[in-house]
């Protein structure tokens, strides 16, 4: 019976130090809209607008999609008022195409008489 006290006693103790972790709800905005979004290395959902984020570490958001350059975004835990914040408190992104990808225009002269 102890035991089983003890138990449930580590449960809710586990259950109340992780109802205290500091949250934010971050927007995320990416363009193309097809763009893979990879949260601290793990995909997201493709249309996801919002995530909520612990607020008291730092996370990595990477953007890319096929013939744009990738972005990476920072989020850094901030003291703000005595509580951690996420900054940027956002992701924006509109990815930039690769150079080179276009149609690559190609001017001739005439061609030598044989002269």
């Amino acid at each position: 019976m102890r035991a089983i006290a003890a138990l449930t006693g580590l449960g809710l103790l586990g259950l109340t130090t992780t109802a205290c972790v500091p949250h934010q709800w971050v927007p995320v905005r990416v363009h193309p809209s097809n763009a893979a979004v990879y949260l601290d290395g793990k995909p997201l959902e493709s249309d996801i607008e919002e995530v909520k984020l612990r607020s008291d570490r730092d996370h990595t958001v990477l953007v890319k999609s096929p013939g744009h350059r990738g972005e990476l975004v920072i989020l850094r835990s901030v003291e703000r008022e005595g509580d951690p914040m996420l900054e940027p408190d956002g992701v924006w992104v509109r990815l930039a195409p690769e150079a080179g990808l276009g149609r690559d225009l190609v001017i001739e002269s005439e061609p030598d008489s044989g002269s």
